[in-house]
């Protein structure tokens, strides 16, 4: 259910907890033997169940909103909605909860009954009005047997699929497979069939929705022959056309772990700073990207938190007319991490990838961080303060995109 309209669920789920179940809607179930099967009402059921902790809910994808108000669901209401009303019938009254069932699902309120999907129509039209729906056959026996679709596909679709869309083309194209009209290509898949990968490629693009009815109708276009190498009977089968070949490229530049140096000379070769006032900054990065990391630690770092300051003055200096500014309002210097804070926050609501910039000023702010702001102050006033090389890699690509970002 969650698969084929999460929408329709989820605000199910949180219409229940707010409002609670309504005594008006009953549940429609019928008698089969000893047992009691949910005919009208599955969603809600479901719902319920999965609110009172009854469903592994692990799986589950269930959004964080929804979550945290079904772990705070009180004693209160669980008492008030432990029991629901249920319309039982017996398994002789079948025909008559069909017709129920049939004219309920018309609403179109999310947190009500949700609308059927040409699945569900086909297969209460075949199961219980015992009409012929070869499109809905095909479709079981494909997500069954079928080898070019995942299981999370298999799934939405055994319940939401463009049925009418496989029923024509296979109303259109069933000798192209071997078969005398649809209900007979049903009937024969998945044994061998004529062009049997070809009709599982159309089935699965009919699902994907890249095969529609405009395809299907094009005037003077065989979707089947030009798209799967299929050709009418008589006539040479075709190939598919193949995408051109790329042309090999050239080999990227060599992985390393964080932990190497080699890595940080890397990421800072990559690295070109533009725009004014970034003289200074380049001149540095030219000389940090000779520094081996792994010998020159305290160097490189005494480096690195020049860059830094240099390309936040830089960055105040190109946004001052949004207020950025290194300088207190008396005029002297602002603490670097404070200057850091406000350009990073400047930076997100300019469109910046937030998760990483929070990440290096995460990681910036650090007190115990070996490239915190701090740590880097210490490096320079403290004569007993040292950094160790690997710590110093590792930490380096937490904070690097900050310092790209400043001088984009």
């Amino acid at each position: 259910m969650v698969s084929i309209n999460a929408d329709w669920f989820w605000a199910l789920v949180e219409s229940l907890l707010t409002d609670g179940y309504h005594p008006t809607e009953n549940i429609i179930v019928i008698k089969e033997g000893s047992n009691h099967k949910v005919r009208e009402g599955n969603r809600r059921v479901a719902a319920l169940k999965l609110i009172f902790g009854w469903l592994d809910a692990d799986d589950l994808p269930i959004p964080s909103e929804v979550l945290e108000r079904i772990k705070a669901v009180s004693k209160e209401w669980k008492e008030q909605n432990k029991t629901v009303p249920c319309a039982i019938y017996e398994a002789s009254e079948e025909e008559k909860v069909d017709k129920i069932v049939s004219l309920v699902h018309g609403k179109g309120e999310r947190a009500a009954r949700d609308t059927w999907t040409a699945v569900a129509r086909a297969r209460h039209s075949r199961d219980k009005g015992g009409v012929a729906e070869p499109a809905l056959d095909l479709l079981e026996k494909y997500l069954a047997e079928g080898k070019n679709i995942t299981q999370e596909q298999g799934t939405k679709w055994s319940g939401d699929y463009p049925l009418t869309v496989l029923a024509e083309a296979i109303k259109k194209f069933h000798d192209r497979f071997g078969a005398v009209s649809a209900k007979d290509l049903a009937e024969k898949y998945p044994s061998p069939v004529r062009n049997k990968s070809a009709l599982e490629n159309l089935m699965r693009d009919i699902g994907l929705g890249t095969v529609g009815f405009q395809t299907l109708r094009r005037p003077g276009k065989d979707i089947v022959e030009t798209g799967y190498g299929v050709a009418p009977a008589g006539k040479p089968t075709s190939k598919p056309p193949k995408p051109p070949t790329p042309k090999p490229s050239k080999p990227g530049p060599p992985s390393y772990s964080t932990t190497d140096a080699r890595s940080v000379t890397q990421a800072l070769k990559q690295f070109t700073p533009v725009g004014d006032h970034r003289e200074k900054l380049v001149a540095l990065l030219k000389e940090a990207r000779q520094i081996k990391v792994d010998s020159l630690p305290h160097a490189f770092c005494f480096l690195l938190r020049s860059m830094y300051e240099l390309s936040a003055k830089a960055y105040c200096e190109d946004h001052k007319a949004d207020g950025l500014s290194t300088k207190t309002p008396n005029g002297e210097d602002e603490k670097l991490a404070k200057v850091l804070r406000s350009i990073t926050k400047h930076l997100i609501e300019h469109g910046a990838e937030k998760k990483k910039l929070q990440g290096a000023m995460s990681e910036l702010n650090n007190a115990n961080g070996f490239l915190s702001v701090r740590s880097m102050n210490e490096l320079i006033h403290n004569p007993n303060f040292t950094v160790a090389e690997k710590h110093v890699c590792t930490v380096f690509h937490n904070i690097f995109p900050l310092l790209v970002a400043m001088s984009k």
